[in-house]
């Protein structure tokens, strides 16, 4: 998992070149670091998966754009398409994520 500046992300979302995965949390958020340990598994079970961490308390435009309502969340962007992302809050289990992301 890498963190990602709200500007990059917006160029890449933008481009739509490629999926983009998109993890809001906030650093002091006890559910965000749970989540993160999941999404990290979900990297290591498919190599080809890559996650993009997002600090939402330095993402305003990203926050309204996308309409984010609480943390953590996880969006999904899929290639050519350039409307509203797949979002999901409740990070269930490593296998929910994994069909989520698809």
């Amino acid at each position: 998992m890498r963190e990602s500046t709200e500007k990059e992300l917006l160029r890449w979302i933008e481009a739509g070149e490629r999926q983009i995965i998109v993890f809001g949390h906030t650093p002091f958020c006890g559910t965000c670091r749970v989540a993160r340990r999941m999404l990290e598994v979900v990297e290591q079970m498919n190599p080809e998966i890559d996650v993009y961490a997002l600090d939402l308390n330095f993402a305003p435009a990203f926050i309204q754009k996308y309409r984010i309502s609480s943390t953590p969340s996880l969006s999904v962007f899929e290639p050519g398409r350039r409307g509203e992302p797949r979002t999901v809050y409740a990070m269930q289990s490593v296998p929910h994520l994994l069909d989520f992301i698809g």
